[in-house]
C-alpha cells in the first residue's frame, strides 16, 4: 500500500513537473512587415523573471534569411524616449525610432558583478551559421550597472550648451538643460550636471535587445531591435523565501554547496505554502567540517558524499541516509569552431560535444603541471596528434591563435592572471577524494608527479604519486607552483575563473576556439551548463554521466562498513566510474538541550525534514543529480525510521566524549552508540544503536491520514499564498501547489544558503 501511494504521488509530482516544463514563455515572433522579415526569438531559460548573474543563457534566432547577424545590448527595461533628431537648426523634431535610442542610451560599457569585468553579453555580436540556420548566443545573465556617458541629443544629459540669445548658433541648442558644473583648468574638460547610467538587478528589470541585420523580402538589408527579452538578474546564491526565517526547531544544516540547491527546493517546499519557519538553517561547508560540526552537536543534520571518509571523529550514533545519485566530473568550458556562417568563416560554438578521456589523460593533466603544455605540461594531451585529441573532433577543431592549439585547449591562455586552465573548489570533499581513489587503481603509472630539479615544487612527493587525496590543493604541494589544477574557495570564485572562456566573447577564443577544465559534481555541471568528459567504464566504452549510467553504477558499487556506497568501486558495463550516493548524516539519539532534555519539537522537525528527503523530495533534486533507485529508497526508509530511537542519555553522553574523541576508527569508548549504519547488502542484523524504547517527549506524532477535506484545504492554503519567487527558483515555484497536496497534511508547525555562520541554539542546545 506504501509504495502504491508512493508511485501515485510521484506520478502526480512528475505530471506537475512536465506541466510546467511546458508552459513555454511565447518566442517573440516578428510580424511580417516590409521593415524586415518573420523570424523567431527563443530565450533557454524561457523565464527570465528571477534569474541570477552568471546563470547561462541561451539566445535562438530562427527563421532570418542568409547573411544575417545579430548583436545583443543590455538596456533599461523601458528604453528612454527622450531623443531630439539629429539637426543644426529649427525645426528640433523627437526621435522615437527604437534602434536610434538603443545605441543613444545603452551602447556603452556595462560592469558586471560578478566577474568585476565588463558584461560578456554586452555588444555581443553572432552571424548566422549555414550549419544550422539559426543565429545563437551562448551567454550569462548579467548584473550591475552602465557606465555613466553623455547622450548628445537628449536635453537632459546633453553635451551641449544652452542658447540663451538669438544670435547663439549651433553647437549651442535652446533645447539644452544639462549644464556644466565645472571646468578642468589645465585641459578646458566640461564636467556637466547629469550623465545617463542605468542598473539592472532585481529591483530594477532590464532589457536584452537584440539588434538584428538582414535582408527583408524586398532584398533589401535592413536593421532593427528586438526588445521582447526582459529579465530580472538576482545575485548570486541560494536563498528561501515565502517563509518565516529561522525559528526555534529550524535544524542546523552542514551542507557542501553541491547540495546547496536541493536543500533549498525542500525547505521551500515545507515551509512555503504555510509561510512557516524555515526547517533548516542551511550552513555552506567542507564536508569535513560539517562532519566534525555534527559530530560535536553544532550541527542536527550533516550532508556527505562519502560516509564517514572524511570524518575526523565519529562519537555520536548516526545514520547515514542516502538522497540521490550525483558523480564527479571533469567538465569541458568553451567554445570550437565547429561550425561556419554564411560566408564560408569559422564560427565559434559552444562546446556541447562530450569529450572521451582516458584514466591516463585524466591523471596526466592533474599531474605534470599546466604550464607549456605545447611541450610537457598536461603530460602533453592536448598537442596535435595526441591519443586525446585524435579521439575527439570538437578539441582538434579548437586551434587558437598563432598556431597554439595545445595552449587553446588546455586553457592556459592568460599567464599573467595565474590560472592555467584547470580549477574546481578547493577544501576537503568527495571530489578530490573520489578522483584520486579511481586514478590510483586506473592509471597508477600516469597519476605522478612531474619530477622537478628543484625539490620546492613537490617536496618529498617529487616525482611520485599524489598518492589517495582529499583537497584539490594537495596537487600543488610545495612553495612553487605548477598549477596543476588552480583550486579556488567557493563556486562563485571558480565561476569567475572561467567567466571568460564560458562567454567567448574576448581575445582569449578569437576564432581558433578556447577550453578551460572544472573538477566539479555533475549537479554543479548542470546548473551552470559546463559539459562533463565521458570517461572508460573497465569494459572498453567510454561512459557519459547520465541517470542511466548512475543508476548502473549504484547497482554495481560496495557498501562500506558505515553501510555508504564506497567510491571507486563501480564494477558495470554501461556504468559511470566516478558515481556517488549524496547522504544526509542524522542522529540515532535525540535532540537534546543544554539540560539533556529532549527537544520534541526540533525533532519532529528533524523527522519530517528527513521523511521529505526520503520521500516526496526526490522529485525536487536539482538537475544532474538522479533520483534513488528502488532498493536505495528502501534503505533510506529504514534508515529515516532509526532518526531519535536511541536515549536522551546517549545522546548527552555523546556530547561531552566528542569534546575530547578518540583517535579515528577507534569506534567511540564506552558511548554504547557506534556509527549505525546496516549494510546495503545486510540491511537488518549487523550494527545499529543502542537499545532503548525512544522516550516519549522525543517521538514526533503521528501525522494524520489525509482525507478529501484535508487535501482540499491544503490545495486552498497554497493557492492561497502569494509565494515570492527565489532566484533560480525555475520550475519549483510553480510546483509549490502540487506539492502541498502530497506534503502539507504531514508539515511540522533557511537561512540564505551563504549563511555567515551556524546559528546559536537557545539556551546552548545540543
Amino acid at each position: 500500500m506504501f509504495f502504491a501511494r508512493a508511485r501515485r504521488i510521484g506520478i502526480v509530482l512528475f505530471c506537475g513537473v512536465l506541466a510546467v516544463s511546458l508552459i513555454a514563455v511565447p518566442s517573440a515572433q516578428a510580424q511580417t512587415t516590409p521593415d524586415h522579415p518573420a523570424y523567431t526569438l527563443k530565450t533557454e531559460p524561457a523565464d527570465l523573471s528571477a534569474v541570477q548573474n552568471g546563470d547561462p543563457l541561451r539566445i535562438t534566432l530562427s527563421g532570418l534569411p542568409k547573411g544575417a547577424s545579430a548583436k545583443l545590448v543590455i538596456c533599461p527595461k523601458d528604453v528612454p524616449d527622450g531623443l531630439i533628431k539629429v539637426a543644426t537648426k529649427e525645426p528640433w523634431l523627437a526621435e522615437h525610432t527604437l534602434l536610434t535610442r538603443v545605441t543613444s542610451y545603452c551602447a556603452g560599457g556595462f560592469g558586471d558583478e560578478l566577474t568585476g569585468r565588463p558584461a560578456g553579453m554586452q555588444l555581443m555580436t553572432r552571424k548566422r551559421s549555414s550549419t544550422t540556420g539559426n543565429i545563437v548566443f551562448d551567454t550569462a545573465i548579467p548584473r550591475g550597472s552602465s557606465q555613466p556617458r553623455p547622450v548628445a541629443w537628449d536635453p537632459l544629459y546633453t553635451t551641449f550648451d544652452k542658447a540663451e540669445k538669438p544670435e547663439d548658433k549651433f553647437p549651442k541648442v535652446p533645447w539644452a538643460d544639462n549644464p556644466v558644473v565645472s571646468v578642468d583648468p589645465v585641459t578646458g574638460a566640461k564636467t556637466r550636471k547629469r550623465q545617463f547610467s542605468y542598473q539592472c538587478d532585481d529591483t530594477s528589470p532590464c532589457t536584452i535587445a537584440v539588434q538584428i541585420t538582414a535582408q527583408n523580402p524586398d532584398k533589401k538589408t535592413v536593421t532593427w531591435i528586438d526588445e521582447s527579452t526582459k529579465f530580472t538578474p538576482f545575485a548570486p546564491g541560494l536563498g528561501v523565501k515565502g517563509c518565516k526565517g529561522i525559528g526555534q526547531s529550524s535544524l542546523n544544516s552542514s551542507v557542501p554547496e553541491r547540495f546547496g540547491r536541493t536543500m533549498v527546493s525542500w525547505n521551500q517546499a515545507l515551509c512555503a505554502p504555510t509561510q512557516s519557519e524555515q526547517p533548516a538553517n542551511i550552513v555552506s561547508e567542507t564536508e569535513d567540517t560539517g562532519l566534525t560540526a555534527f559530530d560535536k552537536g553544532e550541527s542536527d543534520i550533516a550532508v556527505t558524499g562519502t560516509g564517514g571518509a572524511l570524518a575526523a571523529q565519529t562519537v555520536r550514533s548516526r545514520q547515514y541516509v542516502p538522497l540521490g545519485l550525483n558523480a564527479v566530473v571533469v567538465a569541458a568550458v568553451g567554445w570550437a569552431p565547429t561550425e561556419t556562417s554564411d560566408d564560408g568563416a569559422k564560427l565559434n560554438s559552444r562546446v556541447a560535444s562530450t569529450f572521451s578521456f582516458g584514466y591516463d589523460d585524466v591523471a596526466g593533466m592533474l599531474t605534470k603541471g599546466g604550464e607549456r603544455p605545447d611541450e610537457g605540461g598536461r603530460a602533453g594531451i592536448f598537442r596535435d596528434g595526441s591519443a586525446l585529441v585524435g579521439r575527439n573532433a570538437a578539441m582538434a577543431a579548437v586551434t587558437g591563435v598563432n598556431g597554439q592549439s595545445a595552449v587553446a585547449r588546455s586553457g592556459a591562455l592568460d599567464p599573467a592572471t595565474g590560472f592555467f586552465g584547470v580549477t574546481g573548489e578547493s577544501g576537503k570533499g568527495t571530489i578530490p577524494l573520489a578522483l584520486s581513489q579511481v586514478l590510483v587503481k586506473n592509471a597508477a603509472s600516469s597519476w605522478v608527479f612531474r619530477e622537478m630539479p628543484n625539490d620546492k615544487y613537490y617536496g618529498e612527493l617529487n616525482g611520485k604519486s599524489p598518492g589517495v587525496i582529499t583537497d584539490l590543493g594537495q596537487l600543488d604541494p610545495g612553495e612553487f607552483r605548477l598549477h596543476n589544477v588552480d583550486a579556488k574557495i567557493g563556486q562563485l570564485s571558480v565561476r569567475k575563473t572561467v567567466d571568460g572562456v564560458v562567454i567567448g566573447n574576448g581575445a582569449e577564443c578569437a576564432t581558433g576556439g578556447c577550453l578551460s577544465w572544472v573538477l566539479t559534481d555533475l549537479a554543479t555541471a548542470k546548473a551552470y551548463g559546463w559539459t562533463p568528459v565521458a570517461l572508460p567504464d573497465g569494459k572498453g566504452a567510454s561512459v557519459a554521466p547520465t541517470e542511466q549510467s548512475l543508476l548502473a553504477a549504484a547497482a554495481s558499487m560496495k557498501a562500506g562498513d558505515d553501510g555508504t556506497l564506497q567510491t571507486g568501486t563501480v564494477t558495470a558495463a554501461g556504468a559511470y566510474p566516478l558515481t556517488f550516493a549524496e547522504y544526509l548524516t542524522v542522529p540515532v539519539n535525540p535532540l537534546v538541550d543544554a539540560t539533556c532534555k529532549p527537544m520534541t519539537a526540533k525533532q519532529a522537525q528533524l523527522k519530517a525534514f528527513a521523511d521529505l528527503a526520503a520521500g516526496n523530495g526526490q522529485g525536487l533534486l536539482s538537475p544532474g543529480m538522479v533520483p534513488l533507485s528502488k532498493d536505495l529508497k528502501a534503505v533510506a526508509t529504514e534508515r529515516v525510521a532509526k532518526i531519535g530511537t536511541g536515549t536522551p542519555e546517549g545522546a548527552c553522553k555523546e556530547k561531552e566524549e566528542a569534546k575530547n574523541p578518540p583517535p579515528p576508527g577507534s569506534g567511540g569508548t564506552g558511548t554504547g552508540t557506534p556509527v549505525a549504519n546496516p549494510s546495503l547488502n545486510s540491511p537488518s542484523g549487523t550494527t545499529g544503536s543502542s537499545a532503548g524504547a525512544p522516550a516519549a517527549a522525543g517521538t514526533p506524532a503521528a501525522a494524520a491520514a489525509p482525507t478529501p477535506a484535508s487535501v482540499q484545504a491544503a490545495k486552498l492554503v497554497a493557492d492561497g499564498v502569494d509565494i515570492p519567487k527565489f532566484a533560480g527558483a525555475g520550475v519549483l515555484g510553480a510546483l509549490i501547489p502540487l506539492l502541498a497536496l502530497v506534503a502539507l497534511a504531514t508539515l511540522p508547525s533557511a537561512t540564505a544558503f551563504f549563511a555567515a555562520g551556524r546559528r546559536k541554539r537557545p539556551g546552548g542546545a545540543a
